[in-house]
């Protein structure tokens, strides 16, 4: 054999072992699950419109949750099942994501760009996580948009030690009009008994907002993440969101209505008993440009309708044990509307 086939033959074989390896590796992930179909087409959107720009806004759950002792009586506790994640993320199909509570900022890009198809997806981290190193994350299609600032963190949401500032971004779409959004994600802080921070967090938020609209001229803003509404002392969970409404609505920003209409589930009040109930925690809120339709939530939300979620040993819910108790939001906006 000659120098030029032993090259070739030695590209061939180490091109199969790469391969080979990829395989291996997707294998050697945390893939392992519960019981059931996985993640099904009727539990991620459709292909998103023609002409139109996908957003999505994601809580991970602590990413990456790494154990899963025994609950008895009510199935398991959670943990990150790897390849679930990715294929809810690569089922989103949206060209903006906003995320929070990631926690390993170095594990979760492979598995983005994995989700992502061969699109070339981007990701900017907060530099801060607050007490529980929760991580807020802007990730975006890069053949769909640029990055023209980024990223900002919005430290005024920081109102007690702890908390996690807001992360904001801003991206230029590269096709039509080329319209710059400013993309803002939040984490609110959590509770009943946090009420009072958590409107002292969006009326920082609302400042926030109103400053960079004046700072640039642009009133194109998405604001999505995990705003905690589930009320206060003598306060229901709608009559605090109606509350963040009027505040975020003095920033020129308006709710985009959630159709599912929930966004997480939750334990419930009581002792544990393997029934886990539906809240709506994860907003939209828009300034300068409009939906094409409401939002909605996927995965568990989707397939129960909201509904309550039963879980027993050897019948579990595999998106919510192994994915997240929060569900993926998803909206679209008409591209380089302006």
């Amino acid at each position: 054999m000659n120098r030029s086939k032993l090259l070739v033959a030695l590209v061939v074989v180490l091109t199969i072992g790469i391969a080979a390896a990829a395989v291996v590796l997707r294998g050697g992930l945390r893939c392992a699950g519960f019981a059931g179909p996985g993640i099904t087409p009727a539990e991620l959107p459709p292909p998103p419109g023609s002409g139109r720009l996908r957003v999505a806004s994601f809580n991970l759950r602590n990413f990456p949750l790494d154990e899963r002792p025994e609950a008895p009586g009510s199935g398991f506790s959670r943990r990150t099942n790897i390849c679930d994640l990715e294929t809810a993320l690569a089922g989103l199909g949206a060209q903006v994501m906003g995320f929070s509570e990631v926690c390993d900022t170095r594990r979760f890009p492979p598995i983005l760009r994995r989700a992502g198809g061969g699109r070339p997806m981007r990701i900017l981290f907060s530099a801060d996580g607050g007490g529980a190193g929760q991580h807020l994350a802007v990730a975006w299609d890069g053949s769909a948009l640029e990055l023209v600032e980024g990223p900002i963190e919005i430290a005024g949401l920081v109102v007690k030690p702890g908390l996690r500032p807001g992360l904001a971004v801003r991206l230029r779409e590269t096709a039509g009009s080329a319209r710059d959004l400013l993309v803002v994600v939040v984490h609110l802080d959590a509770g009943r008994d946090d009420l009072e921070h958590r409107l002292e967090q969006v009326r920082a938020l609302a400042a926030f907002v109103r400053g960079e609209v004046e700072r640039t001229g642009d009133r194109d803003v998405v604001v999505v993440g995990d705003f905690n509404t589930v009320g206060g002392p003598g306060l229901e969970p709608l009559a605090e969101l109606g509350l963040v409404d009027a505040i975020l609505a003095g920033a020129g920003l308006e709710r985009l209505a959630n159709a599912t209409g929930c966004s997480q589930y939750w334990e419930g009040p009581g002792e544990p008993d393997g029934v886990f109930r539906a809240s709506l925690l994860d907003h939209v809120y828009l300034g300068g440009v409009r939906a094409a339709a409401p939002a909605r939530s996927w995965l568990h939300c989707a397939r129960l309708g909201c509904g309550e979620l039963v879980s027993r040993p050897g019948a579990e819910d595999g998106t919510f044990f192994d994915v997240s108790d929060h569900c993926p939001v998803t909206f679209e906006v008409q591209a380089g509307e302006e």
